[in-house]
């Protein structure tokens, strides 16, 4: 059963037709997709490599250095007071 259309196409034929152009619009579209991802898992993978190498880092420490320990071991003896009864009256409360 032929039904004729507009132009004397058939109605079957016409649809044939845009089915196929929508198939390879979607084979296209996915295709698209799949070079697109695989780019991306290059580019992360390049980028990964090139991350990799981490600069060594010299770090020079000074044992008898009296300037370095002298300021860092001094602590108020106030100051050493006020957070200890902080950290008491804290742990007294959330019992």
């Amino acid at each position: 059963m032929l039904v004729k259309g507009e132009g004397g196409r058939t109605v079957k034929g016409e649809l044939t037709q845009q089915l196929l152009d929508a198939v390879g619009i979607m084979l296209l579209g996915m295709g698209l997709v799949y070079l697109f991802l695989s780019v991306l898992i290059l580019a992360v993978n390049l980028v990964a490599k090139w991350c990799r190498e981490e600069p060594e880092v010299k770090v020079d420490l000074k044992v008898n250095d009296a300037s370095s320990t002298g300021g860092a071991n001094t602590l108020d003896p106030k100051l050493v007071a006020a957070i200890s009864l902080a950290v008491q009256q804290y742990r007294s409360q959330a019992r």
